[in-house]
């Protein structure tokens, strides 16, 4: 997965926001998590009625936490639990889903069963920064045609990924992605310039799919994931592959430094429009981000989810992708923000307070340290409109089952 279209073009509401730009935050020191006393636990006030989707999300969360080895442990705070400890915090609040008779209950039962963990946030303070991601929903074909011009690429086979603790060496990662040059030399990969505007993967048989529009495969790259629907009016799910290893530049600050756009009024349509508007400008400022996302196709999940990186398909409100690096995956988190609500044509129809519970089963390329979540919307207008909208501080808490009393 990777992060939400709005984080990464700089749109209005990011503007407002005291979070760092994309790129920009801060390496992440000191603990990631923090026991919360009881007498300071939050509301645990969800704006969702129903709790279908929670109980949909948590399943998925056990599918996961059943697949790692017993003994693995998994750091949260000073404390390291099973994957065990996990499932069985999954079950517990799956009982209470399916068995309170209201809220008050439900909250009661929460607070009785479980021990809370506050996220330490981008700077210690607790301030965690909520964006949001959906799937996309393009027309595509198999073909290249005048009416679809624009490919997305399958992984290149002459892709070649170097594990750097093999040889005793990292460099702020544990691997890097490269090909093999004429000399036999590891070089980068090509960038979105060499493979866009010089062609540098044309005819290798590499396309996958092709787009009507270019600004639709950026949507595509950022998003990591969409629903095609083909010509002969068949659906296929596009799944993320790989990238080319290259870091990421944001295409609206580009045009923020070039002042094309104030930080404060760029958003999503206006990008589009101004590309739409100067075609000759727009393979040079895409090409501004460098990193570049490789595809594979795969048949419509029964839900019409895309999978995270738990391997799950995602639930809409119910899953958030997290930083694996200082939260679990598979884990149960509840959180408070503000979000958008717009209606099912895509209408924003206003800001207000949101906290609800999810399990954290996906990860995203912009989604470091313990101050960053990215809630998964779903798919469709009212998704696209939500995910776009969504910026804003908020806090996040880490949910573990009680231990049972020590025995021995």
């Amino acid at each position: 997965m990777l992060s939400a279209l709005l984080f990464l073009l700089l749109s209005s509401a990011a503007a407002q926001s005291t979070a760092p730009a994309p790129g920009s935050a801060p390496a992440f020191t000191g603990p990631a998590l923090r026991l919360v006393a009881d007498s300071d636990h939050p509301r645990f006030e969800d704006s969702f009625p129903s709790k279908a989707g929670l109980v949909k999300a948590g399943r998925k969360a056990i599918k996961y936490l059943e697949s790692l080895p017993p003994a693995r442990t998994i750091r949260v705070a000073d404390r390291d639990y099973a994957p065990a400890q996990l499932i069985d915090s999954a079950k517990a609040v799956i009982v209470l889903a399916q068995t309170a008779k209201t809220p008050e209950e439900f909250e009661a039962g929460v607070r009785r069963d479980f021990d809370v963990f506050q996220s330490a946030g981008l700077d210690g303070t607790g301030r965690v920064v909520f964006s949001s991601y959906y799937q996309p929903e393009l027309r595509a074909s198999l073909k290249r045609s005048a009416a679809y011009p624009y490919p997305l690429y399958r992984r290149p086979k002459d892709m070649v990924e170097v594990d750097l603790a093999a040889f005793g060496k990292q460099n702020g990662e544990s691997s890097l992605l490269g090909r093999l040059d004429k000399d036999g030399k590891v070089v980068p990969y090509f960038t979105r310039g060499d493979i866009d505007r010089r062609k540098a993967l044309a005819g290798k048989g590499l396309e996958l799919v092709w787009l009507k529009d270019r600004f639709d495969a950026l949507d595509i790259h950022i998003q990591g994931s969409a629903i095609l629907k083909l010509p002969d009016g068949k659906e296929k799910l596009l799944k993320y592959a790989a990238t080319n290893g290259l870091a990421y530049n944001s295409v609206g600050l580009t045009l923020v430094k070039a002042g094309v756009f104030a930080r404060d009024e760029i958003t999503h349509d206006k990008l589009r429009e101004y590309l739409r508007k100067n075609p000759d400008a727009e393979s040079w400022i895409l090409a501004a981000n460098p990193r570049y996302v490789f595809f594979e196709l795969a048949p419509l999940p029964e839900d019409g989810e895309p999978f995270g990186a738990a391997m799950q398909s995602l639930v809409p409100a119910r899953a958030i992708a997290i930083d694996p690096a200082f939260m679990p995956l598979g884990g149960l988190y509840f959180f408070s923000t503000t979000s958008p609500q717009a209606d099912k044509d895509g209408r924003l129809l206003g800001m207000s307070p949101n906290s609800r519970f999810a399990f954290g089963l996906d990860t995203g390329g912009a989604i470091k340290s313990p101050g960053r979540v990215d809630i998964y919307a779903g798919h469709g207008p009212q998704a696209a409109a939500t995910a776009r909208g969504q910026w804003a501080d908020g806090k996040l808490y880490l949910l573990v089952k009680k231990l049972p009393p020590r025995e021995r």
